[in-house]
């Protein structure tokens, strides 16, 4: 059917326009399979199983930092701070690179945290300040603790 003045197709119009409608339609429409959530393979939990057994082992010197602390034998504490728990911070940083991307930036930031925790424990024994070695050393407790949460189990 065609408009005789101004040569209009209109039913090639109306099948266009109708066409376009579809394909708009199609392509804003959402998908309704969801993807599976991530999880680890074997091999991922072997290595955070194998990283933390080295963690949780240089982790026990913890308590050697406590006592130098409390002895306030400042180089001792800079010393253990710097060579067993020194590897475990570089183990966390492994274990981190195989978490799942969400536990991944949490497990970054409280690495962090573990690790300005023992920088305030070195400041303190700068100044002989017991109190504040003490409450930074608690704190890195509970980093280390908030750690191990965010592991998954083997």
């Amino acid at each position: 059917m065609s408009f005789s003045g101004f040569g209009i197709n209109w039913r090639g119009l109306f099948t266009w326009v109708l066409a376009l409608t579809t394909a708009f339609l199609v392509s804003c429409g959402g998908s309704t399979v969801q993807a599976a959530p991530p999880t680890y393979t074997p091999v991922q939990l072997e290595r955070i199983a194998d990283y933390k057994t080295y963690i949780v082992a240089n982790y026990q010197r913890m308590t050697d930092l406590k006592k130098e602390i409390e002895s306030k034998d400042w180089e001792e504490a800079k010393a253990i701070m710097s060579g067993p728990l020194g590897q475990m911070f570089l183990d966390m940083r492994n274990v981190n690179r195989n978490l799942l991307p969400q536990a991944q930036a949490t497990a970054t930031k409280v690495t962090r945290s573990l690790f300005d925790d023992f920088v305030d424990i070195e400041q303190a024994g700068a100044t002989n300040n017991l109190d504040d070695a003490l409450q930074a050393y608690s704190k890195a407790e509970q980093d280390f603790d908030r750690f191990l949460q965010l592991l998954p189990e083997s």
